[in-house]
């Protein structure tokens, strides 16, 4: 049977909202519906490289290039959700675990097929020996836009501040838990993103 991406990815996102409304239900509690804005927050990125992908790039879709390496951060930032997993009296921890993982997982596969569509787009625009470079650039930008969600709380529309984003950047580029973070997560992204490439050329093979 031929497995639709787009259908596969929606019902498994139906399936998340399902397991969270039951949550809600159970505990009486919203304390989990910040996952619901995180999802919608790392489908954006996925939105717009669909869209670009299907277009013939010029100058005026910069803006959306810039936004897309602006939200980007956001798919694999719900994986730093796990950390408020923890015992509740009203539910097994393994159902939370479930729930959270199931949102990350989905943020992980739109950030892992977004990145993918735009890398295949910038091989198009760029040589090999620039792409080689560039790549390196593009997974620390995005690990160092992670930093800044969880750790500085700073969300992809603070970009409205430019001075104060860039003013408090500069004060932890060169701090030992930013470096330490952005270099494992780069290399982390790195490793997920080569092995899903190999993974499809198998299937292809």
């Amino acid at each position: 049977m031929k497995t639709n991406f787009r259908k596969l990815l929606y019902l498994f996102t139906a399936f998340t909202l399902v397991l969270l409304t039951y949550r809600i239900f159970r505990s009486g509690s919203i304390s989990y519906i910040f996952l619901v804005w995180n999802l919608f927050l790392a489908f954006i990125p996925w939105w717009i490289s669909n869209y670009i992908k299907k277009q013939q790039l010029n100058f005026r879709h910069l803006p959306l290039l810039g936004a897309w390496l602006l939200f980007i951060p956001n798919a694999p930032y719900i994986l730093t959700d796990l950390f408020h997993l923890k015992q509740r009296s009203y539910l097994p921890l393994w159902f939370d675990l479930i729930l959270v993982l199931s949102f990350a997982l989905i943020g992980m596969i739109l950030f892992l097929k977004s990145l993918k569509d735009m890398l295949t787009l910038l091989k198009n625009y760029v040589s090999p020996i620039h792409f080689t470079f560039i790549t390196p650039v593009i997974f620390w930008l995005i690990s160092f836009g992670l930093y800044l969600g969880r750790y500085l709380r700073f969300n992809s529309w603070d970009i409205v501040h430019p001075l104060h984003l860039a003013k408090a950047s500069f004060g932890i580029l060169l701090e030992k838990d930013t470096i330490g973070f952005t270099c494992i997560f780069s290399v982390f992204i790195w490793f997920l993103y080569y092995i899903t490439l190999c993974l499809d050329q198998n299937e292809k093979a």
